[in-house]
């Protein structure tokens, strides 16, 4: 499945990146060739090798940027708009600069229009096409392997997840056939023809396949209909019957994979990996990786260092006032729990009187343990900038899930510890939904939402939407 994507992607990469140059090319000739705008300054050719190159590089790097080769991020063709129209409204914003740059004393605004609606209609066509096309490949039955699911009766809860996936993914190259039904009582259970399988299958929307027969006839299913793959999704119990599945297939041209029982524990990031030979499943690998992360580390010490020498006067200002308002420290160190679990300091501007923190209690607005000084510091959110020194430690990130407190943590249930599969943030996306006014397991559900939606772009949005929550205060207590 990973391989067929990739080369849909490189495919769609390479597409980007001529059809961008043929835009600029038809904009060139349209700027010189239809009736309209201004008499011509240059009536000569404008677009020559090196600005082709610097589009060919620059926009595939922004479509990059803002998640468009992203397939966990464009799973309808209105993610694929939202994340193609910025970065091709920032990559002519760098063209632009690109000219001044190389000093080309003329250019053309009639130029660049042609040339952006060109390029958007090139780009989104492309993808719309694609769309379809793989959509119609996929119902006719013409994907690139042919999968058998092997359940405890049937579907179950893990085959229709795997169907949804593929239904929403037709970039996977797999078509779902149907599903073998295997485990104790399933030979009764389940059938052994097309046309009873059709008739206990569930609902079409979910888009799952018919019960084709018991898991015991798996080799003649698998001959029968043509299987390339097959995925065994039966329970821990089911030791013996996974095990005879994998020998029976062994000497047919079939993939076999297996899913592991508690696979909904670690579905926020988990990675297989070959342990020489040993087959090794991580399941706290972090959730943002690859380029993704470099370009938030990038962002985060970019900004952060911007951020702490241009706030320095106003931190040390505050400081002042904190020394003055109450006895105690300046700057509160608590621990909070970290990217998978580690434990760091969070500094902050200390907001409470001194020793506060041995009563284990959630803010509230009428919380009796804050300084005079303190209260205005959390109304405007200004003692949590002391973060920023977390931030350029690696230990947080300018964006990202709450930083929570260790006794807390202790009592999440597994799927709240999903949140911990990357660094905190100073801000995220429940802090711009409501803060301390959303209930606790609301603040697991955004920042859990966070994780699986993240780009650059989110980051963006969410940092430009902290303003407006930090001036009205909702929340900041």
């Amino acid at each position: 499945m990973k391989g067929f994507a990739d080369r849909l992607l490189t495919l769609l990469f390479l597409a980007d990146a001529s059809l961008t140059c043929v835009a600029l090319l038809l904009a060139d000739w349209g700027r010189t060739t239809l009736p309209f705008g201004p008499p011509l300054v240059s009536p000569g050719p404008f677009i020559k090798a090196p600005i082709l190159i610097a589009a060919a590089v620059i926009w595939p790097f922004f479509l990059r940027l803002f998640g468009a080769y992203d397939t966990r991020r464009t799973r309808t063709f209105l993610d694929e708009l939202r994340a193609v129209v910025p970065a091709a409204g920032v990559s002519a914003l760098v063209l632009i600069g690109f000219f001044f740059l190389f000093e080309f004393r003329f250019i053309s605004r009639l130029l660049l229009a042609y040339f952006l609606v060109l390029d958007l209609l090139f780009l989104l066509n492309v993808r719309l096409v694609t769309r379809v096309l793989l959509n119609w490949l996929a119902a006719g039955g013409h994907a690139a392997r042919r999968l058998l699911i092997v359940g405890p009766t049937g579907p179950g809860a893990v085959g229709r997840e795997i169907a949804q996936l593929i239904a929403a993914h037709p970039w996977s190259g797999l078509t779902l056939v149907g599903y073998a039904a295997g485990g104790a009582g399933a030979d009764r259970a389940a059938v052994t023809d097309d046309s009873a399988g059709a008739a206990d299958s569930v609902d079409a929307q979910d888009a799952v396949a018919p019960t084709l027969g018991p898991a015991s006839d798996v080799v003649r299913l698998v001959q029968e209909h043509r299987i390339d793959d097959v995925i065994v999704a039966l329970p821990a119990r089911e030791h013996e019957t996974i095990v005879r599945l994998a020998l029976d297939l062994l000497l047919l041209p079939v993939q076999v994979r297996i899913v592991p029982e508690r696979f909904e524990m670690i579905a926020a990031r988990a990675r297989v990996e070959d342990f020489w030979g040993v087959p090794l499943i991580g399941i706290r690998e972090p959730a943002i990786t690859g380029f993704d992360r470099v370009v938030k580390r990038v962002f985060d010490l970019a900004l952060g260092t911007v951020a702490l020498v241009g706030t320095a006067p106003l931190l040390l200002a505050l400081a002042l006032a904190i020394k003055l308002d109450s006895p105690g420290p300046v700057l509160y160190g608590p621990w909070r729990v970290g990217e998978n679990g580690r434990l760091f300091r969070m500094w902050k501007f200390r907001t409470m009187v001194e020793g506060a923190d041995q009563t284990r209690a959630f803010k509230h607005r009428e919380d009796p343990r804050r300084t005079r000084v303190g209260a205005v510091l959390r109304r405007w959110s200004l003692d949590e900038l002391p973060n920023l020194l977390n931030v350029l430690a690696g230990e947080m990130s300018l964006v990202g899930p709450r930083p929570e407190q260790p006794w807390i943590v202790e009592r999440y249930e597994p799927w709240q510890r999903k949140r911990l599969a990357v660094p905190p943030g100073i801000t995220g996306w429940w802090q711009v939904n409501g803060r301390s006014d959303l209930p606790l397991h609301e603040n697991v559900e955004y920042d859990i939402y966070y994780i699986q939606n993240y780009s650059p772009l989110l980051d963006l949005q969410i940092l430009w939407r902290t303003i407006p929550a930090v001036l009205k205060g909702k929340g900041a207590y």
